[in-house]
């Protein structure tokens, strides 16, 4: 009988310490911090991102990642600089146009070094002959994938009024179009130039055939909130820096959570790692844009008239946020 009152005692007592503690506070209960992340589209540009998610590296920093798609590289911009979005996947050359107009954006770190657009074309087309005069899709009149055409183009003596263009926002609506017959050249990145290709399609002229120099994918911040929680951007970084060295050391692992978030053929996805990481090892651990590679950018748009002159480095890219997650 004294067991049992002893054990009824406790059990009042343990009740009412619950009751008084309440629940725990919000840090003690571990919630991650949200970012909104815009992007266009699952591409090997994002592949880092893919694993920091699959392999639990944000969620060790703390963080939770939720991404809003957009429609162009121009969306993605406004996005960023409204506020919509927190952090964002974008082209530095979008960004330079950015920063050039003065819009709250800056770039915080880089996510592709390397300029990964091939022509790629329907079968009938078999020379630069063949495709003048015909539909030719990019994502704007003004970014990397009118840069790189427009470069192509001229080595052929042709420039982009010599064509009908049409414009896709994003590698996906591109390839659509070209598997669709509704136009008879697109610019595709990985893995979409693959997968094409194994399909029949061939490709025309890549943008090394040209462009040898380049940045091509950047993270971006709003300025304001960037400056408000940089503990977030150092976070979001730390756990990209991550997913790049674990992609380059784990390719069979990194091949799956490729697969997994675009869908593709298994085979596709080695051959992308094969370029992306082995070939080219566009991925640069530190995360920096270099000084060189926006010089590079700059200079084609500044030619083509999309910007009078490429701002300086300091109004472009605050190298502070990656070089706190890297070290």
């Amino acid at each position: 009988m004294m067991n049992v009152s002893v054990r009824a005692l406790a059990l009042a007592v343990l009740a009412a310490m619950t009751a008084f503690v309440g629940p725990l506070p919000v840090d003690a209960q571990s919630t991650p911090a949200e970012i909104t992340f815009g992007s266009l589209g699952a591409t090997s540009a994002e592949w880092p991102m893919f694993i920091a998610e699959a392999q639990g590296f944000y969620k060790d920093e703390g963080i939770s990642v939720s991404i809003v798609r957009g429609t162009s590289p121009p969306s993605i911009t406004n996005m960023v600089a409204t506020g919509e979005v927190d952090l964002a996947a974008n082209g530095c050359d979008s960004e330079f146009v950015a920063v050039a107009h003065q819009l709250p954006i800056e770039i915080v770190g880089t996510s592709f070094s390397a300029n990964p657009y091939s022509l790629v074309v329907l079968p009938n087309i078999k020379s630069w002959a063949d495709l003048k005069g015909k539909s030719v899709m990019l994502a704007t009149k003004e970014d990397v994938t009118a840069i790189v055409f427009g470069s192509l183009a001229a080595a052929h003596h042709l420039k982009l009024d010599d064509f009908s263009i049409i414009i896709g926002g994003s590698s996906a609506a591109r390839y659509a179009g070209l598997v669709s017959g509704n136009v008879q050249g697109s610019m595709l990145m990985q893995p979409f130039d693959l997968e094409a290709q194994a399909k029949g399609y061939p490709v025309l002229a890549t943008a090394s055939d040209t462009i040898k120099d380049w940045s091509f994918g950047c993270f971006v911040a709003n300025t304001d909130w960037a400056q408000k929680n940089r503990s977030l951007v150092v976070k979001f970084l730390r756990a990209v820096h991550r997913g790049m060295e674990y992609g380059y050391k784990h390719k069979d692992q990194a091949v799956a959570v490729f697969v997994n978030q675009t869908k593709i053929d298994p085979a596709i996805a080695v051959a992308t790692w094969d370029l992306d990481f082995g070939k080219w090892k566009a991925f640069d651990p530190t995360l920096r844009l270099t000084p060189a590679a926006a010089q590079a950018v700059g200079k084609y748009q500044v030619d083509l008239g999309i910007i009078p002159a490429l701002p300086p480095m300091k109004s472009l890219y605050d190298p502070s946020y990656a070089a706190e997650a890297v070290k």
